[in-house]
């Protein structure tokens, strides 16, 4: 299918960019992924359950192709296994489902017409569980997506007009769709969202998704311009991704070209982007504007810098299912330098610097590669990368006070690295072996916390949140707790735990591919994960060097094969 893979099927896809470009109706990591049940241990009450980490594949199969015709057809279907979990409680065992019987199905085709300047499409995504009620509780007996798509392309394909319809539904008990419709996607229960209400009674959840964008690629001026919504009901993530609901975005794109040599340069391109975001309300929710400049010298360098400015954003789920806060605006500037891909060596780096304009949020970032290509048969690539984020008005919990609710922030100081590695080598044409592995730790620690005001869209930020001093706040370090007396009478009026973290992962993977015959060809995987949880005073590469490797580490062997009907 000429390259392109079928089943990816973006709701958005823009060359503006936005947090909506991640969505998906089908995320391949949902087949085998962890199950949606979780058991837990509670030691202090001798409870113990031994729990599957991910769903077993019994059997998957996928056909593609394309006809002569311009037809082009995607069929995946796979079938994952009824998942237990063995449980001890004061010597007792016994077993719990977290996962029942559960079947995928994704299909897809798209048509070419004229010439391939039209392509009219659709696909259809199926999950199905099967199970008794009673091994349903939180999981969505079925889930059902549709989407129908279109692209036409015209003057010597230069223009480019692109739309998609997408519709939802899942299924399940009472409880499991009051949990979806208060999950981070949707907050429903958000207390200034009048346009929303949790529904008790209902089982189904149906909702849409659109996007329409015009674009224009030819001469020395191009540009993208178009719109997408979410709608409040939309549910893609029993098989797709999906971050965000209950929102209307519109985008603006556009670039100037220097597409002739001149002076140092081979081809120079500037690009800005606007971008602005409403609630299904008619609530103007974010507005904020991009600008970038690239340089391609005719030694083959490269670079580029930016800069991102933010009008307004007030953000509908910072705080949990609590009503819309807003944050502060500010900017941020970007910078990359890049040397000659041709060489056997190459590298790069890049950095961000941004914050908001009253200083209340400050983020860095700090990245490199190198690639080096020992022979022409093999490459290795280095990437590591390191962040910085500070924050007063980090989200940390909620809580019960006097009949209402207290929502809880702080300063938060998160640091993350990061390194990628990847090792491709080509032994033949027929036999290749691609290496990815990934170390990755994050820790956060809080201090100055604070509560929200009853005005959380006042234009300060001590008209937001009042933070907690002297005697209202105190410390208990053997319990990990901080105790909070608002009205300073002596006795605490609530509590909560110490929110500091330091979370270490390590992921990688190694595929052996042999093409046995033309257009046939067999995978041999291996995938290892390993999480831990390490302390939050330790530094970032001492927690690290010590928890890489550890023993929870979770071994994965794959075979997958393909074949070639038709030549």
């Amino acid at each position: 299918i000429e390259n392109r893979n079928i089943f990816d099927y973006r709701l958005t896809g823009s060359e503006a960019g936005g947090q909506y470009d991640s969505d998906v109706l089908f995320y391949s990591r949902r087949i085998g992924g962890p199950p949606h049940r979780r058991i837990g241990n509670d030691p202090d009450i001798d409870y113990y359950a031994d729990e599957p980490s991910n769903m077993t594949i019994l059997g998957a199969a996928k056909f593609s192709g394309k006809t002569r015709s311009g037809l082009s057809i995607g069929i995946l279907e796979s079938i994952t296994q009824r998942e237990m979990a063995t449980i001890d409680y004061e010597g007792v065992r016994s077993e719990e489902v977290v996962e029942p019987l559960t079947n995928f199905f994704v299909g897809r085709v798209q048509q070419d017409y004229n010439e391939g300047n039209t392509v009219i499409g659709g696909i259809l995504t199926s999950v199905v569980r099967h199970a008794d009620d009673a091994d349903l509780d939180g999981i969505h007996r079925t889930a059902t997506t549709g989407g129908l798509d279109f692209t036409h392309r015209w003057g010597n394909r230069a223009w480019v007009l692109r739309g998609n319809l997408v519709a939802s539904q899942v299924t399940g008990n009472a409880e499991v769709i009051r949990e979806t419709q208060e999950a981070f996607e949707h907050l429903f229960q958000r207390p200034d969202a009048e346009h929303l209400e949790v529904d008790t009674t209902a089982t189904s959840l149906t909702g849409t998704s659109g996007t329409l964008t015009i674009a224009n690629y030819g001469g020395d001026w191009i540009f993208e311009t178009g719109a997408t919504w979410r709608s409040p009901q939309l549910e893609l993530n029993d098989i797709g991704f999906l971050t965000n609901t209950d929102e209307i975005n519109y985008f603006a794109w556009g670039a100037r070209r220097w597409q002739q040599p001149f002076g140092i340069f081979r081809r120079v391109q500037w690009n800005g982007n606007i971008w602005s975001r409403w609630d299904f309300s008619g609530r103007n929710l974010y507005r904020a504007a991009n600008s970038n400049a690239h340089f391609f010298f005719k030694n083959f360098w490269r670079t580029g810098l930016g800069f991102t400015g933010e009008q307004l954003d007030i953000s509908k789920n910072a705080l949990r299912g609590g009503p819309a806060v807003r944050r502060p605006v500010g900017g941020g500037f970007n910078l990359y330098l890049q040397s000659d891909s041709r060489k056997k060596i190459m590298a790069g780096v890049n950095g961000f610097y941004g914050g908001s304009y009253d200083g209340v949020v400050k983020f860095t970032n700090a990245g490199m590669f190198v690639q080096w290509q020992p022979i022409n048969a093999m490459s290795i690539n280095v990437s590591p990368s390191f962040t910085r984020n500070r924050r007063r008005e980090q989200y940390v919990t909620q809580l019960d006070y006097q009949g209402e609710t207290v929502f809880i922030n702080g300063r938060v100081d998160q640091q993350t690295f990061s390194t990628t590695v990847r090792l491709n080598y080509n032994i033949t044409p027929d036999l290749t072996i691609q290496f990815y592995g990934q170390p990755f730790i994050s820790r956060g620690q809080y201090r100055d916390f604070n509560r929200l005001t009853d005005d959380p869209l006042g234009k300060t930020f001590g008209d937001r949140f009042h933070i907690f001093k002297g005697q209202e706040i105190s410390y208990d370090a053997g319990e990990e707790t901080y105790l909070v007396d608002e009205d300073l009478d002596g006795t605490t009026d609530y509590s909560f735990g110490r929110p500091d973290f330091n979370f270490i992962q390590f992921r990688s993977n190694l595929v052996i591919r042999w093409e046995y015959t033309p257009g046939s060809e067999l995978y041999l995987v291996w995938s290892q994960g390993a999480n831990a949880l390490d302390d939050p005073d330790r530094t970032l590469f001492r927690a690290l060097g010590d928890n890489l490797f550890g023993e929870n580490a979770t071994n994965t062997f794959l075979i997958k094969a393909t074949y070639r009907f038709f030549r």
